[in-house]
């Protein structure tokens, strides 16, 4: 008998930036529905919590997401145990306000590494691992990309930040139409704001005289733009990740999948 559609048992998924947030959400998920877990983060000690939460099957390894000598070493060591990979979550980002006549080129170069050249660099190099998956047996492999509602639509003193979450998306569909016939599946999840950009990946906005503005501000101001009255939390995005990460979605890739409590409808 085939296991259920969502079931995830035997499949091996890379998560990045599991320390906290939708990547830790992504990573609780994942594991409860049978997924045997690599976490990566450059958080070590929230890193590790994470996994305590899961059980001592899952590795974590120290990950610096912009780093290609990182993700070798993350790949030489998840082959090295399980020969394969059939998820990855490309998670890890940053979040920088900066109204757009004082951000300069550094601004965006910063979180191109970290929300762009990690994608690229993660997608490329789990290339073999996910050819090695197909081949042992699986029907699909599947990469899931976090880009944001923010790569879609224009978000005040987000300049940076949008512009490499939109470059997230066009990267996503290009890869998915290149991989398609192989059985790689590529699909991009778009949140809308949520609780855990208060982590330590979100640098709050700032006022007229640039002072910044307290976080319980900023959010309380997200929250009345949502037609649902509410941030979203980590719980709110994992479950579409799993979805696409699962059999059940063995016929979608190229696509994009907003999570945003009707922010991008209303």
């Amino acid at each position: 008998m085939s296991q259920p559609l969502f079931a995830l048992d035997g499949k091996i998924a890379l998560v990045t930036g599991a320390a906290s947030g939708i990547g830790r959400g992504t990573a609780q998920l994942l594991h409860a529905l049978g997924a045997t877990l690599v976490l990566t983060d450059i958080d070590d000690a929230s890193l590790a919590q994470t996994a305590s939460m899961l059980g001592d099957d899952v590795v974590t390894l120290h990950h610096d997401v912009s780093s290609e000598a990182d993700w070798a070493a993350v790949f030489a060591a998840v082959e090295a145990k399980h020969g394969r990979i059939d998820i990855l979550v490309n998670n890890a980002g940053i979040m920088i306000a900066r109204p757009f006549a004082e951000a300069g080129i550094d601004l965006l170069r910063k979180q191109q590494r970290v929300n762009v050249d990690s994608v690229y660099l993660g997608m490329q190099g789990v290339l073999p691992l996910m050819r090695a998956a197909l081949t042992q047996g699986a029907s699909t492999t599947a990469i899931i990309n976090v880009s944001s509602i923010y790569g879609k639509v224009g978000g005040a003193e987000y300049a940076a930040y949008s512009a490499t979450k939109g470059a997230v998306r066009a990267l996503s569909k290009a890869v998915a139409t290149e991989l398609a016939a192989t059985g790689i599946r590529v699909n991009t999840v778009l949140p809308g704001p949520v609780a855990t950009n208060l982590s330590a990946d979100w640098e709050p906005p700032r006022d007229a005289d640039g002072n910044l503005i307290p976080p319980e501000q900023a959010l309380a101001a997200w929250s009345r733009l949502i037609p649902m009255g509410r941030l979203g939390t980590a719980e709110d995005i994992a479950p579409l990740i799993a979805f696409l990460a699962s059999d059940a979605a063995g016929f979608i890739t190229g696509s994009e999948f907003i999570a945003d409590g009707g922010y991008t409808a209303a």
